[in-house]
């Protein structure tokens, strides 16, 4: 920008600018021009920024600017898909069969007799046990269903689905997967981590332009929340073409149409394609027209991101891999054996590290149990660091002490979602007993010297951001005043908390214009309440936020009715 640039917009009022090493930073107003920050400060030093085409916003006492979202742990394209599908969070085992009968029942009388029923968000806690073929047959009868739990580790599936996909008794389990089987042998419908897969093949994709709408609906959605981007870690099972994933979210970004930042990961069956198409992380992609500085700045919002494997299964689907068998082990068998689930064996994990960082590709790995999280890191430490995006181990729920000032020595991103200690907590009680003060260990780690990118793990939790950074503080659900609260030492400041929220996945993502409101940085801001910044922290009220506005490179993606400015 030119010294006699003038902005395009002056925001006066107080700004959580995030400058600095640690706080919040305010500062008392901000100037845009081009889609950056121009400068912060008083209303005195940014008067002389205006020109005669320059708006103003000037806030009210209650509210506040802060910069925008970063989910660093949002399925997006699942969220997408999901878009369509019957969604069972919460039910009980009745609820959820009548959700299926209903939606059966419209495809009927639609002429759909034959045609995929797609769900997701059950839970084995809700359900009470774990459901069958049966129970699908009798609401829906030979209609293939697939239904995601809530976790997306296992696949509740209908008896024509498992036909249509020849699972049957002679199926062998694949590799990091498990067939669940009745006392003959017969699969009972329940398809556990990798197997889930084994129906996605004749399961129909849907067309780029429904894609397309769709994920315009959803991103409309998220800059409601405040979202202003995302780290997608891509499909639970995913195709070895990347037809949706970086390839379709590339292409968006190129014709401008991209409506929010996404770095997109690739998984296991997807490298060798990645590799051959000379993907690798941090690539972004240029505008289709040159000399279009809106164009640019929209064909910058995709960066490829990493390698996405995973080391164990997960609390929800008692497939987390521990140290120590699961307390009620013996009452209640978790998935593959006594302390959960190795999905990726160490030196499997090297090996796919290894061949992606040679091309190029940083990696990040699930690993849920506190063994499977000694183990990534084991694996890590043995390797060099050799690509500039971050390693990063994704959701770190369960770390044991002795691990804990390792994130930071290695340099490995705990990528954590807060969020689920809401529907954790009592489970994981059940089943790790006295571990379960060690969920989420955010001070440990952040005084160990790690990033802490904070995200949602939607739609497995809702992609609202807020409730999960309320979690990080308060360390219970935000909505029920007598939770009882898990692991209070764990617990980190607000400041620490929306930090990391929006700067933590930037640094992450070598994103080094974003997550600040600071000269020459890009303009991703949102415009929310006051009240909830006050102390003491009312962790309801942080929850229950809904920004009034929400900017992307200075464009205005998101503005409520009752916003003046």
């Amino acid at each position: 920008m030119s010294a006699d640039t003038h902005a395009d917009l002056i925001i006066t009022g107080r700004v959580a600018t995030l400058g600095g090493d640690a706080g919040f930073g305010w500062q008392g107003g901000l100037a845009i021009a081009d889609g950056r920050v121009l400068a912060v400060g008083d209303e005195s030093a940014l008067d002389p920024l205006a020109g005669p085409g320059t708006r103003r916003w000037r806030l009210a006492d209650d509210l506040v600017v802060m910069p925008g979202i970063t989910d660093a742990h949002l399925h997006l394209m699942t969220l997408v898909l999901a878009e369509q599908q019957i969604d069972l969070t919460g039910t009980d085992l009745d609820t959820a069969l009548a959700a299926v009968g209903s939606r059966h029942r419209e495809m009927l009388a639609a002429g759909d007799g034959e045609g995929w029923l797609l769900g997701h968000g059950w839970s084995l806690h809700e359900l009470g046990g774990w459901p069958d073929t049966q129970m699908l047959e009798s609401v829906a009868p030979h209609r293939p269903i697939a239904l995601y739990s809530h976790d997306h580790h296992t696949r509740w599936v209908s008896r024509r689905a498992l036909a249509v996909a020849g699972i049957s008794s002679s199926s062998v389990d694949p590799d990091g997967g498990l067939i669940r089987r009745d006392g003959e042998g017969a699969p009972t419908g329940i398809l556990h981590e990798v197997a889930s897969a084994l129906v996605d093949s004749a399961i129909p994709s849907p067309t780029t332009e429904d894609l397309t709408a769709a994920m315009e609906r959803v991103a409309a959605h998220l800059a409601g929340l405040g979202l202003t981007g995302c780290h997608d870690p891509g499909e639970l099972t995913a195709d070895s073409a990347i037809e949706r994933g970086p390839l379709f979210y590339r292409s968006l970004a190129a014709r401008g149409r991209l409506p929010l930042r996404v770095h997109s990961s690739v998984r296991a069956p997807q490298l060798d394609r990645a590799i051959e198409l000379g993907l690798f992380s941090g690539q972004g992609t240029p505008p289709e027209v040159d000399g279009d500085r809106m164009l640019a700045d929209r064909a910058a919002r995709y960066r490829m991101g990493w390698l996405k494997l995973f080391a164990d299964g997960s609390l929800g689907s008692r497939s987390a891999a521990l140290l120590a068998p699961y307390e009620d082990a013996e009452t209640n068998p978790p998935t593959g054996g006594p302390t959960g689930m190795i999905l990726t064996e160490a030196r499997e994990l090297a090996e796919l590290l290894g061949r992606a960082a040679a091309a190029g590709i940083s990696g990040q790995v699930h690993a849920i149990g506190d063994a499977a999280v000694r183990s990534v890191l084991d694996v890590f430490a043995a390797a060099p660091v050799s690509t500039r995006l971050m390693r990063r181990i994704e959701h770190a729920q369960l770390v044991d002490p002795a691990d804990m000032t390792r994130f930071g020595e290695l340099g490995v991103a705990a990528s954590l979602q807060p969020v689920h200690l809401r529907s954790d907590a009592v489970p994981a009680r059940v089943a790790w007993g006295l571990r379960t003060e060690n969920t989420f260990p955010l001070r440990a780690l952040v005084e160990g010297g790690a990033l802490i990118p904070l995200g949602t793990d939607a739609p497995v939790e809702p992609a609202d951001p807020w409730p999960g950074i309320a979690v990080a503080v308060a360390r219970r659900d935000p909505f029920r005043v007598d939770d009882q609260v898990t692991g209070a030492h764990h617990a980190v400041s607000l400041a620490r908390a929306v930090r990391a929220a929006c700067l933590d996945p930037a640094i992450v993502a070598d994103e080094p214009l974003l997550g600040r409101l600071i000269s020459g940085y890009r303009a991703d801001l949102l415009v929310v309440p006051a009240e909830s910044f006050r102390e003491p922290f009312d962790a309801a009220a942080f929850a229950r936020i809904r920004p009034l506005a929400t900017m992307i490179d200075g464009e205005v993606v998101h503005r409520s009715d009752a916003f003046e400015g």
